[in-house]
């Protein structure tokens, strides 16, 4: 037991000193020996304090029983056409691809655990994660204060649980939206969204005795923004009420419905260039999201105003991806008579009044983009990226495509282009030519 704390003990300061006290042009010269120092203390304990599971490759090797409710296989999905404007002012295009996007399956489990932050499905010693499963040695571990794992041969994960409960409600049917990244508005809208949308227009037509009768319950991770619940709230016409699941908390949950990721989402920002299996949505998944809304707001906002509003995208200079020249940027927006805007403090519907009502919308990219399926038909977006190799101009595109907005990808002039999350500087100059061209 002291060994343990005492190795806890020299991660948790090593890492809290490393990251407080030593400046940042050092760390740039050190930084890949000291994670490899790093990675080996969190490994240490991890194997020395966690618990050790099997990751298995099927659901059906948790040796669990299950409903399967639906399933949708060999899909497909489409990415547009990309516009890229370079940070000489050139244009060039990457063209549209078809790619396979993952099976939809929904299943429901008599009684089987959930990890909190995660989209683990766990039964005794044995679990399931998509993602992990798909990871290579480049990818980003989303959750590394969670798990710990081998991505060579990715037979043993290690996780440490800080709380272990159960549902058990006989009245109750559990919706698991648990997943990495599901505080971020983008990921909850594009990830969590559709699944929860699918699951209750699955739910609405089945008869089953394990489901019929019973009141919804949505898992969700604990710190949810208050704009993603909105959004929830909004879109599902079911009743429901939701029970917040805290990180690393293991959850054992009797009626538990799953559904299954609809498309990879890996992270990649170690230099290289993107692959299309890594990184890429589902139309049909945004479609879902984009439709619901849609259909939602136009019994708020019956009569559809024609989009009027210039909309500029403020930035914090504190924010990662921010903008150097950021004051020249907004005078200049106020010059074009744009609106200087932070969506962070807006609610939900007051998201997707103000993107409906966006004739063109400018700023650097960020999860405030994810607000494109909102736009209407034959708008304009410009988003400002770093420039970088490992830049996947994918993110954004689907959710323009979804709604038929002109989405430009202006490829700015890094400060530091060793980093997917550079600042950068803005050429105004760039922008004043394209908004003339564009007649805005």
């Amino acid at each position: 037991m002291e060994k343990m704390r005492l190795i806890r003990f020299i991660y948790r300061i090593f890492k809290n000193i490393y990251k407080l006290l030593v400046p940042k042009f050092i760390r740039k010269y050190t930084d890949s020996k000291i994670l490899l120092f790093l990675n080996l203390l969190r490994e240490i304990k991890f194997k020395s304090t966690g618990q050790k599971y099997r990751l298995v490759k099927n659901i059906k090797d948790l040796d669990i029983k299950y409903k399967l409710f639906e399933s949708i296989k060999n899909r497909t999905s489409v990415l547009n056409t990309q516009t890229l404007l370079n940070k000489e002012g050139n244009f060039s295009y990457i063209n549209s691809v078809e790619n396979p996007v993952l099976d939809i399956n929904l299943y429901l489990f008599k009684d089987i655990t959930v990890l909190g932050g995660t989209d683990a499905l766990i039964n005794k010693t044995k679990i399931y994660h998509q993602e992990l499963l798909a990871m290579d040695e480049h990818h980003d571990l989303k959750q590394h204060d969670i798990f710990f794992f081998d991505k060579k041969n990715k037979k043993n994960i290690f996780l440490h649980s800080t709380k272990i409960r159960k549902l058990d409600d006989e009245r109750n049917v559990y919706i698991s939206l648990l997943k990495e990244h599901s505080l971020n508005y983008y990921h909850w809208m594009t990830e969590i969204m559709p699944r929860a949308i699918f699951t209750c227009q699955t739910l609405k037509y089945d008869n089953t005795k394990m489901v019929k009768g019973k009141k919804i319950v949505f898992l969700i991770d604990e710190h949810i923004p208050k704009q993603c619940l909105e959004a929830l709230t909004f879109c599902i016409d079911l009743p429901f009420t939701t029970e917040v699941v805290y990180k690393n908390e293991l959850l054992t949950c009797n009626n538990l419905i799953y559904c299954s990721p609809f498309w990879q989402s890996l992270d990649n920002t170690t230099g290289n260039i993107p692959k299309h299996e890594e990184f890429f949505l589902d139309m049909y998944a945004l479609k879902l999201v984009h439709d619901a809304i849609q259909n939602k707001y136009s019994q708020i906002d019956s009569e559809k105003k024609e989009p009027k509003r210039k909309i500029y995208l403020q930035r914090k200079p504190t924010q990662m991806r921010s903008i150097i020249n950021y004051q020249k940027v907004e005078n200049f927006m106020i010059e074009e008579s744009f609106e200087i805007l932070d969506t962070s403090n807006l609610s939900f519907i007051e998201q997707v009044k103000l993107f409906s009502e966006a004739k063109i919308v400018i700023g650097a990219s960020g999860a405030t983009f994810t607000n494109l399926l909102y736009m209407q038909n034959n708008t304009v977006a410009i988003n400002f990226y770093p420039s970088h190799p490992a830049t996947n101009h994918g993110i954004f595109q689907p959710l323009a495509d979804v709604s038929g907005v002109k989405l430009i990808h202006y490829k700015t002039i890094p400060v530091d282009d060793k980093s997917l999350h550079s600042n950068f500087m803005v050429d105004l100059n760039i922008i004043q030519n394209i908004l003339k061209d564009l007649d805005i």
